[in-house]
């Protein structure tokens, strides 16, 4: 492809799916600094990628994986497994944070590229205190998940685990955070008036403007700045009539409360965070959503990026899937999601292959969790089976472990061939 116009190579290359564009970038140097350097190349690829809500309903004997790209109702992708318990605990700039089987793993489902981090030991002492599980239900939204860009084409990623303790009537949060490769506790303190996070409103901590920030029950939010490590509390309240089920999100370049009623849906914008914060109502969907009250049904909003919202209502045995489009001013239903049990996780997720620095990791060839990480891998990027990302990550471990093996013992074998001279 050197010989091609730069014309011709974007149009190319505008035509092959992320992956195989991930791929392509390990085969030829020029073409490598093209797809990863070339902003005018980037802007637009990305400007054709849509994201997808990534859905995983975890039972104590499978587990139901779906993902739905927004774009194309058609492409809906459904897989019912047998591997060990997963969760969702946050989505960020084309990375997934997972739980599988007692462990916490940041992933690179287009990459395929992967890390598996060790439990922090505030994590470790609560297995041992209150819950078998580090992650469990009841405090995995405790976790925040941050991306950033730390070189031109390089992007690092950080972990932070809040927790807290109820002293005199008073909420003391700490905040151990995992950056490079290991955790730390942070020497951070902040002592707020007593109140619980909101677990209804929030379904994650949200990652904004470098920020981690969690809801509380009575409209606070705490908030914990990643580089300077300084929190605090941002003292606020609830806009009247919020909805139970409202969702705290980000988008258009502000946190964000998204609350929906029979007929309309509401988006509140946290303005003024810094001096006067206060919420304001931004905007108002007409909510064409049905909703059967004599049957118990219900709707919850999901997700929201200032793109585009999306709505899950239940029908029958069913979750179905509502997409609506702020640009377009239309709504539509990208699918459904069949109804497996009350611990499931739902997360938009937009593709990317940026270089992550630490998703690196060499598993044993036959490590159990490689077939977990494969059949989230190949379900995303809908490419190639599961199966086949299975077989491709195997021996891709097989090959790292040995070259691995080789580079350990040459320095020995080199050492010892001088003393025989």
């Amino acid at each position: 492809m050197d010989s091609l116009s730069r014309h011709l190579l974007d149009k190319v290359l505008f035509g092959i799916d992320l992956r195989s564009l991930a791929m392509m970038r390990c085969t030829n140097r020029s073409l490598n600094s093209h797809i990863t350097h070339d902003p005018y190349f980037n802007s637009e690829y990305f400007s054709l990628i849509e994201s997808g809500l990534f859905h995983i309903s975890s039972t104590y004997r499978s587990n139901l994986l779906s993902y739905h790209p927004f774009r194309d109702s058609r492409s809906t992708r459904i897989t019912k497994t047998g591997l060990k318990e997963c969760h969702i605990l946050g989505s960020c700039s084309g990375l997934l944070l997972l739980f599988i089987d007692d462990c916490l793993c940041v992933v690179n489902p287009i990459t395929e590229k992967f890390r598996f981090l060790n439990n922090s030991r505030m994590m470790e002492f609560d297995r041992v205190t209150s819950h078998p599980k580090p992650v469990c239900q009841g405090n995995k939204k405790h976790i925040g998940f941050a991306v950033d860009q730390i070189g031109r084409a390089t992007h690092g990623f950080k972990l932070v685990r809040m927790f807290s303790d109820l002293v005199y009537g008073e909420r003391k949060y700490r905040f151990e955070i995992y950056a490079g490769d290991s955790w730390r506790l942070s020497k951070t303190v902040i002592t707020c008036p007593a109140s619980d996070l909101d677990y209804d409103r929030m379904k994650s901590p949200v990652y904004f403007d470098g920020s981690v920030h969690w809801l509380r029950q009575d409209g606070s939010i705490v908030a914990i700045n990643l580089e300077t490590e300084h929190a605090r509390l941002i003292p606020i309240e609830f806009p009247h009539g919020l909805s139970l089920k409202a969702l705290f999100a980000a988008g258009d370049g502000n946190l964000v409360l998204v609350s929906a009623t029979k007929e309309v849906i509401y988006v509140y914008a946290l303005e003024d965070i810094l001096s006067d914060p206060k919420w304001v109502l931004v905007t108002q969907i007409r909510n064409v959503v049905p909703l059967d009250e004599t049957r118990r049904d219900y709707r919850s909003v999901e997700a929201y990026d200032g793109k585009c919202l999306v709505l899950v209502s239940k029908k029958n045995d069913n979750r179905v899937i509502h997409v609506y489009d702020l640009s377009a001013n239309k709504w539509k239903v990208m699918g459904s999601i069949p109804e497996v049990d009350a611990n499931r996780d739902v997360f938009k997720f937009t593709p990317s292959m940026s270089n992550v620095v630490g998703l690196d990791q060499i598993l044993a060839s036959d490590d159990y969790r490689i077939s977990t990480l494969s059949s989230i891998m190949g379900l995303i990027n809908g490419k190639t089976s599961s199966e086949t990302v299975e077989k491709q990550l195997r021996k891709r471990m097989a090959e790292a472990g040995t070259k691995k093996l080789v580079r350990q013992v040459r320095p020995k074998l080199f050492k010892a061939k001088r003393l025989i001279l």
